[in-house]
């Protein structure tokens, strides 16, 4: 079985040793805190890279990513805490649950992010109700039907990016028959396949459609 280190330099050249080591020791802080809390099933080399690292190398190839952006339900810190160790941007990570938000915190601490990383422990719409971000940014919470119930009163964000699976087309769907007028367009789309299935990803980055245009 591959190291990450070797996953990293073999399929991500461009990012430099310091970087693929720090990213080596998120992955480490991450397998540790399993043990007491179920932050992912992506552990292995393999899983991490194909599962974790990937997204978010994808992610930041995005115009559509624009700072400070907000991870909601960052969990194990994934996309915005490995975003941020890979190119050092503003983050917001919100986490309701204590636990891992607690990890999330320990883990900004010993890898020196909190310069770039902050966690707000709470829901993200709750963060959203009075602080302003450039983009919201959400991987496997739940769909856009439901993310736009959370946080579609929130006018403090303009810019929303979903990482789905091959269902977004229904999802898209569905969200555009439930609603009166539609309040979201797609202005980006970025389609990538992971691991030995090939399994497709796509990142969908949308736009709010400014009142009185709809």
């Amino acid at each position: 079985m591959d190291t990450i280190l070797g996953l990293l330099a073999q399929k991500a050249p461009n990012l430099d040793e310091i970087t693929r080591e720090r990213v080596s020791t998120f992955r480490d802080l991450v397998v540790l805190e399993n043990e007491n809390q179920n932050l992912t099933r992506l552990l292995t080399p393999d899983d991490f890279y194909e599962g974790h690292v990937l997204d978010v190398l994808e992610l930041l190839k995005v115009e559509n990513l624009k700072f400070p952006a907000l991870d909601l339900g960052s969990g194990a810190g994934v996309p915005g805490l490995l975003s941020a160790l890979i190119q050092p941007q503003k983050w917001i990570l919100s986490e309701s649950e204590k636990s891992k938000a607690g990890f999330l915190k320990r883990t900004v601490d010993s890898l020196a992010l909190s310069e770039f990383v902050t966690v707000f422990s709470g829901r993200g719409e709750e963060y959203l109700k009075n602080r302003n971000v450039n983009s919201v940014v959400i991987r496997a919470v739940a769909s856009l039907t439901k993310i736009f119930s959370w946080i579609g009163n929130c006018s403090t964000w303009n810019n929303l990016i979903l990482l789905k699976g091959p269902a977004w087309e229904k999802e898209w769907a569905e969200f555009c028959q439930n609603q009166p007028c539609i309040p979201l367009r797609i202005v980006e789309k970025r389609e990538y396949c992971t691991g030995k299935e090939k399994k497709q990803r796509i990142i969908l980055c949308l736009e709010r459609v400014p009142r009185g245009t709809f």
